[in-house]
């Protein structure tokens, strides 16, 4: 078969599915309503404080051993606690005698009135269409194809990715954030990703009504381990801050030319003690929570690829969003999302990204990255990246 007869029929292919989770989201077959009931039994435990945002989220106080994590049947019989410490921080190496940092606001996302108690975690309060719209986005997202576009269709990125099968004990980078106009059936989002075989880890903002269920720039992670896929704490992240939940509402965020918000994420791996992948926010870091290694397969051991940079998702036919800035590169970290201060880890050592990142875009639907690598003072290592969007794949 020709590639102009495998387009549209993988296009015809997408089109079923897609429309049949769209269906299925907007209504449930009695096996997925009696699957949903138990899992908003597991999810929504007795909480010991509920905080309600003034974007009209609420959290609940959980016991930090009642969180959904511990229903993850490999981790049955854990001996997790709350203040699991990491003990193999890794160590920088660097021109500098300080922590280099950017001169931009870091957002505050400490939940309202200091969060929950000492013992407890926040969970989002979650309800049926919730579960169904996390549903669809994370089976959305775990189609992801390499390298740029799923089935050369909709689901699109615009990175910079290491171009060899290295042992990565970690990743990271401070990230601009911004708030970019997307419809109901869209995302757009920035992140970091570390990655062995099909097995990954990612970080970042994203916003994605269809999931959160509102317009606003969210912190995100998302999990594919083993035969589990999910963003946020459905499969197997064991949570630890008890300020900070994950999907929380970033803001302010970053405007054109204007003021710039920035967030500082890292995974790292715990290689001197439990083995398990740990998120951590800032810097010095604050360790949000982890990965267990058990839950693992590649991962398990070490990453072999990371990505720095953004992805946007919109349905067959619909133009695609902004991405980052959403605005044509200017080559501007005033301009441009970026992704500032990249770096690897190795051998619990704090690394540069390398200098031979292959940059992986696609200028058909106005997405770009570009890899300035190492700019000195300030930034040090700098991937721009971002696009107008507005366009749609044409198969003829």
């Amino acid at each position: 078969m020709g590639l102009k007869v495998i387009l549209p029929y993988l296009l015809v292919c997408y089109l079923f599915f897609y429309c049949k989770w769209i269906e299925g989201y907007k209504k449930l077959s009695k096996e997925e309503e009696l699957e949903f009931e138990e899992q908003l039994k597991r999810l929504n435990k007795l909480p010991v404080k509920t905080i309600k945002t003034k974007y009209g989220d609420i959290y609940d106080c959980v016991d930090f051993y009642k969180q959904l994590a511990f229903d993850h049947p490999l981790l049955k019989n854990h001996n997790f606690h709350p203040e699991m410490p990491s003990t193999s921080i890794p160590r920088r190496v660097s021109r500098e005698k300080k922590v280099p940092k950017l001169d931009f606001e870091p957002v505050n996302i400490v939940l309202e009135g200091g969060g929950c108690p000492v013992g407890t975690v926040p969970i989002r309060r979650t309800t049926k269409d919730d579960l169904n719209r996390a549903k669809v986005y994370s089976e959305i997202h775990a189609s992801k194809m390499n390298p740029l576009v799923d089935a050369e269709l909709v689901l699109i990125y615009a990175v910079a990715r290491t171009n060899e099968n290295v042992n990565f004990g970690g990743a990271g980078a401070t990230l601009n954030v911004w708030n970019i106009p997307v419809s109901d059936s869209q995302y757009t989002s920035g992140r970091i990703k570390i990655s062995n075989g099909a097995e990954s880890l990612e970080a970042g903002w994203m916003v994605n009504p269809g999931l959160f269920g509102d317009n606003q720039t969210h912190l995100y992670i998302y999990t594919n381990a083993a035969q589990s896929h999910c963003f946020n704490a459905q499969c197997g992240y064991v949570h630890l801050k008890p300020d900070i939940p994950m999907g929380v509402v970033i803001n302010p965020t970053s405007s054109y030319g204007g003021d710039t918000y920035v967030i500082t994420l890292s995974i790292v791996k715990d290689v001197a003690d439990t083995n398990n992948w740990i998120l951590q926010w800032d810097d010095p870091p604050i360790n949000l929570g982890f990965w267990p290694a058990q839950i693992f397969t590649n991962l398990g051991n070490t990453g072999t690829q990371v990505e720095w940079g953004g992805e946007t998702f919109s349905p067959p036919d619909v133009p695609g969003p902004g991405m980052g800035s959403g605005h044509e590169l200017k080559l501007d970290a005033s301009y441009d999302a970026f992704c500032a201060l990249a770096h690897i880890v190795i051998n619990n050592t704090i690394l540069n990204a390398p200098g031979d990142l292959v940059d992986l875009d696609d200028d058909h639907y106005g997405y770009s990255v570009v890899n300035e690598k190492d700019v000195g003072e300030g930034f040090h290592y700098l991937i721009l990246y971002g696009g107008l969007g507005g366009r749609t794949e044409n198969l003829h």
